[in-house]
This record gives C-alpha cells, structure tokens and sequence, in this order.
C-alpha cells in the first residue's frame, strides 16, 4: 500500500485550469485528487484557492447520494 502525497501548484497555475476547464470540471478534477491524496503540500494559497472548489463538489456529491438513498 502506497503513501499518495499531492504537490499543488502555485495559484497562477490553477487559474489557467480553471480558464480552460470552466467550475465544474475544475472542481470535480480536484476533489477527486484531493480525496484520493493522504498528504497536501504546496503554497497555501494554492490551497485556500482551491478549497471552495472542494467543498463545493463534496457538499454537491453528499447531496447526491443522500437524495440517491430517498428514491431507492
């Protein structure tokens, strides 16, 4: 079993992704990396930039599968 660390890159960089992947996209790539990740490293800045992101896509996924469990 492996250790997975994430390295983010600095802000500049996620805000190119964000210009060419547009919110949805941006978000959903990065929640995945995030919850897949045991350690976050990089500039806090990079990572209060993309919490929003996170959070959002995590409150979306809760969302989904609660609402899921109410039509089974």
């Amino acid at each position: 079993m492996g250790f997975n660390k994430l390295m983010l890159p600095d802000v500049e960089q996620l805000k190119e992704h964000l210009k060419e992947k547009g919110n949805l996209e941006f978000g959903k790539y990065w929640y995945r990396r995030f919850m897949k990740s045991d350690a976050i490293m990089g500039p806090t800045e990079s990572h209060e930039f993309l919490k929003q992101f996170v959070e959002h896509e995590y409150n979306v996924s809760r969302a989904d599968s609660s609402g899921n469990e109410k039509s089974v």
